[in-house]
């Protein structure tokens, strides 16, 4: 990634490699960046500036607009804010939009967040006993059936292994760190973290008919990145559900059930304006 200071204060030209593998990330048609490498992208950006800063503690992230790709591209020109504060930095993933009948460009945000200063870095408790165990009664869906009915991506990132167990009080699955060469030394490899929203996207399907995208969450802790090809565990937790947004607490265990990630107030939202639809048998 090459990053280029702008004219403006504190305003920065990234050029940004556009993997293969990115493409397999699409809605309606198009290839979008993941929420999850966007995150990556600014991270990356704040250790380039900010050397001395420490990028494990996310915070007040939001996504507002999808960042198409070009199509057949190998590196795509993106802008970036950043913004030192006493206690955090915030970043913002921006693109130059020039109207038709104007030659002034505004910039577009799709993606912010704030990197935090921690000193405690010790897991809060969770709120049920056996990380492998939901209660309520469950259903369990093959990951093969999310893939080709609920969750429609690329092979990429196809990253629930197994079956998945959703009942009223949550959903729980396998997941995997993914074989796909992505940025792993920055937050872990991207797809675990993935995998848990498309966990969340399924119980809204189940219990919200509702097919939602990730906007924002209120805070992401990484205790341990995650890593290419490893196994984990991903549990999510409903805190809210309504017609119009969907929230969750989750966390991603590594395979001896040391806690990898806590994400707390993932908010989840029907971005297509009810043009995806769960399949009936979802419902039950």
């Amino acid at each position: 990634m090459e990053i280029i200071p702008e004219v403006k204060e504190n305003h920065y030209r990234l050029e940004i490699d556009l993997a293969s593998y990115l493409y397999d990330h699409h809605f309606e048609g198009r290839a979008i960046l993941p929420a999850v490498e966007a995150l990556i992208i600014m991270a990356k950006a704040v250790k380039i500036i900010y050397p001395e800063s420490n990028v494990s503690f996310l915070s007040a992230a939001r996504f507002p607009r999808f960042l198409a790709l070009m199509p057949d591209a190998k590196k795509q020109t993106i802008m970036m804010k950043l913004q030192k504060g006493e206690s955090d930095i915030s970043a913002s993933l921006l693109t130059a939009v020039k109207a038709k009948t104007s030659k002034v460009s505004r910039l577009i945000e799709h993606a912010f967040v704030e990197f935090k200063k921690i000193s405690d870095f010790r897991p809060a408790p969770v709120p049920f006993r056996d990380t492998g165990k939901l209660s309520g009664a469950c259903i369990s869906i093959p990951s093969d059936t999310v893939y080709q009915e609920l969750v429609v991506f690329g092979k990429a990132y196809q990253n629930i292994k197994g079956d998945l167990s959703v009942s009223s009080s949550g959903a729980l699955g396998y997941l995997s760190g993914g074989e796909a060469q992505a940025d792993e030394e920055t937050l872990g490899s991207p797809f675990p973290f993935d995998a848990l929203m498309h966990i969340a996207c399924v119980w809204g399907q189940r219990f919200a008919d509702m097919v939602a995208f990730p906007v924002g969450f209120e805070r992401r802790i990484i205790y341990r990145r995650t890593k290419r090809g490893g196994s984990y565990l991903g549990r999510v937790a409903p805190k809210e559900a309504s017609e119009k947004r969907l929230i969750f607490d989750g966390w991603i265990y590594d395979a001896n059930d040391v806690l990898c990630e806590a994400i707390t107030a993932l908010e989840m939202r029907d971005v297509s304006d009810g043009r995806l639809r769960p399949p009936p048998w979802i419902r039950g």
